[in-house]
């Protein structure tokens, strides 16, 4: 009697433990899914923003501006002779860009939504375009770009 007791014993504490171990695996499975999107979300947001500013580095290709209050990084660019402007900014808690012709008005609300981002910022300093993403969760992350045809504050 006494050895099936022991036996038992040894048993539920081996189901215990093991539960326990389960459990703790799972929690931190989570938190490192959670860590790798929410880094992952960042950076893809400052690496889609730098290689839009890649593709569109021509001749006085680049500027930024404020529209409707938003500041707006503008891509100007010419297919068959007609002016057309690309324009990233945060509205609505996403990432959105734009693509219309110039002298259009540029309505914030109609770009496509890209990535969701709390708020966006461009800053000019010495030639170079200091992109800051404040993200849903709060933390914030910049970026240093430097265009070859340098960047117009408009």
């Amino acid at each position: 009697m006494l050895d099936t007791a022991v036996v038992l014993l040894l048993m539920g504490m081996f189901v215990l433990l093991s539960v326990g171990v389960m459990v703790l695996g799972i929690s931190v499975y989570n938190n490192t899914n959670k860590l790798s999107s929410d880094n992952y979300a960042q950076r893809t947001v400052l690496s889609y923003i730098a290689n839009q500013v890649r593709r569109g580095d021509i001749g006085g290709g680049v500027e930024t501006r404020d529209i409707g209050g938003v500041p707006t990084l503008v891509f100007r660019q010419d297919f068959g002779g007609t002016d057309y402007l690309t324009c990233l900014y945060a509205y609505d808690g996403e990432l959105r860009e734009l693509f219309t012709e110039a002298g259009e008005e540029q309505e914030l609300a109609s770009g496509v939504p890209i990535m969701p981002v709390a708020d966006l910022s461009f800053e000019i300093r010495d030639g170079m375009i200091e992109v800051t993403v404040t993200e849903v969760s709060g933390e914030q992350r910049s970026l240093l770009l430097t265009p070859r045809s340098g960047v117009k504050e408009g």
